[in-house]
């Protein structure tokens, strides 16, 4: 598996190899611009390239936070 975060405009962020990394990167990116929260999403992808579920929003984007 490999995980991208992306930006809503389709910009590469930041990618990583496991799954804690990412998240942990998305929550830091949140914390430090909570606006961000719309407009940026973790994707997962399989070892063949292709996207896996759907992409995860930070909990600030749905209101949870």
């Amino acid at each position: 598996m490999h995980y991208a975060i992306f930006d809503s405009t389709g910009n590469l962020i930041e990618s990583f190899a496991d799954e804690r990394s990412a998240r942990e990167a998305l929550d830091r990116i949140i914390d430090a611009e909570p606006e961000a929260a719309k407009h940026v999403a973790l994707f997962v992808y399989g070892d063949d390239g292709m996207p896996v579920g759907d992409p995860v929003f930070a909990p600030a984007a749905s209101g949870v936070r």
